[in-house]
């Protein structure tokens, strides 16, 4: 049946490890197996009562038909006024806001909308897995610019980029804080990738899906740096800091005549998000949410939990997480790969950890915890993890 498949799915869309580590512990979970899954950043806490009951009296109302493509405006002038809060930027609700399916489609939006065959995306490395699927099936091109080094250190080079620069770059992604590592870019590394995008006239696409978690010192975006609102594409989404990751609703914001070329791929695509998902999300941006707080601190309690636990643990290098929750650790000293690693663990011990080369094929040796789940959860995992380390030195 393969011969009916398009070349692109044969030979480079592949489901990536962590989906076969995910597969494989839902089916020992359904055999009785006691499993603790840190494999998928899906946060573990209800959505706030009031976003719900935003989106049941949208439902009673009889919000049920299509929105127009852009999203309602209550939504849109929300999202508008969250960004204002964020980043101290003024957009226009009419024309500088387009309401995705997630962050996910925003991103497919983007790639065909700006991106020709020939025309190539620079990506930071480690990365979310799903920028390169999502080019790969669109058959778009990318250069991947390794920032992980030496002892788990984090840094933005100029020249590396310069090194990845050919006639052909048009883009180039940033995601801080930074899935799967938990980096958060400094001030210096946000003024280099604004520096260089302004000097080769490139777009900068800015993942902020995680700017409400940031453990030491505040979000900030490069959208804010001189001359840099005009050539950023701002993506986001509800499903992180509102814990919305099955409300699929997104949005994208920039200059007019981005978000136009946006609108009209998304518009042929899509049509529209769910519109009571919509009226949700509306009322979740459009004011403070107590409960966004209540999550940020327990996810900063699992942080520092499991860095400090790590530190008992002979032989672990790891990324100093500032943000998100995620912690990519390597796992070298075990003579492990991380797909074996996180095979074996899930086998061994019932835990679930996220093979490193979901996030870029050089982190092989890597693998990333998600603490997304209970502190009791944390707790069990990291005493099984350690005995699973100390059984393989």
């Amino acid at each position: 049946m393969e011969r009916y498949l398009s070349d692109r799915m044969t030979e480079g869309v592949k489901l990536p490890g962590l989906f076969e580590i995910y597969t494989k512990a839902l089916e020992m979970q359904r055999a009785g197996a006691d499993i603790v899954h840190m494999e998928i950043g899906r946060p573990d806490f209800d959505t706030p009562v009031a976003i719900k009951e935003a989106a049941k009296k949208a439902l009673d109302d009889g919000l049920v038909y299509y929105s127009e493509p852009a999203g309602i405006l209550p939504l849109r002038q929300a999202i508008v006024d969250y960004t204002k809060r964020m980043t101290g930027l003024d957009y226009n609700p009419m024309n500088q806001v387009v309401v995705t399916i997630g962050a996910s489609e925003a991103l497919d939006a983007i790639w065909a909308a700006f991106l020709d065959d020939e025309d190539e995306i620079i990506i930071p490395s480690p990365f979310y897995g799903a920028y390169t699927k999502a080019l790969d099936y669109a058959g778009k091109n990318y250069v991947l610019v390794p920032i992980l080094k030496e002892g788990g250190k984090v840094e933005y080079k100029r020249e590396d980029f310069e090194a990845a620069l050919t006639p052909n770059t048009k883009m180039i992604i940033i995601n801080s804080p930074n899935n799967p590592t938990g980096y958060v870019m400094t001030d210096e590394d946000l003024e280099m990738v604004a520096d260089f995008a302004k000097e080769h006239d490139l777009i900068v696409v800015s993942d902020d899906c995680y700017d409400n978690y940031v453990f030491e010192g505040e979000f900030k975006s490069i959208a804010a740096l001189p001359d840099m609102k005009d050539r950023t594409l701002i993506v986001n989404s509800t499903s992180k800091t509102f814990s919305m990751t099955g409300w699929r609703v997104g949005y994208v914001v920039g200059h007019p005549a981005f978000i136009g070329a946006i609108l009209r791929i998304h518009a042929q695509t899509v049509v529209c998000p769910t519109i009571f998902a919509q009226a949700g999300a509306a009322y979740a941006y459009g004011q403070e949410i107590p409960e966004v707080k209540d999550m940020f601190e327990a996810f900063l309690e699992r942080k520092e939990y499991i860095a400090e636990f790590l530190k008992t643990i002979d032989g672990i290098n790891y990324v100093d997480p500032k943000g998100a929750f995620y912690i990519f650790l390597d796992v070298s000293s075990t003579g492990l790969s991380g797909f074996e690693f996180c095979e074996r663990l899930l086998e061994e011990k019932g835990v679930t950890l996220s093979p490193g080369n979901n996030f870029g094929t050089e982190w092989g040796d890597y693998v990333r915890i998600s603490y997304a789940c209970s502190l009791d959860d944390i707790k069990k995992a990291m005493d099984r993890l350690k005995e699973f380390f100390e059984e393989n030195k």
